[in-house]
């Protein structure tokens, strides 16, 4: 998973813990890194939520009732 890092200055650029920021928008993929710069730093994860996963049901093509 990716994680999508912003901090607390929306114009830094640089590197933050082995993390490039660029207009205060990093991503890494280590989760450890990740609880660093949250919990550490005061930086804030914004990754995007995952959308919800369609239901068995959905995935299923519809039946043809007009026979």
């Amino acid at each position: 998973m990716t994680y999508v890092i912003e901090a607390p200055n929306k114009m830094y650029g640089g590197y933050t813990h082995g993390v490039r920021f660029e207009n205060g928008v990093g991503e890494t993929d280590d989760k450890t890194v990740r609880d660093v710069l949250v919990d550490d730093f005061g930086y804030e994860d914004v990754t995007p939520k995952a959308e919800k996963p369609k239901s068995k049901a959905e995935d299923k093509p519809a039946k043809d009732s007009a026979k």
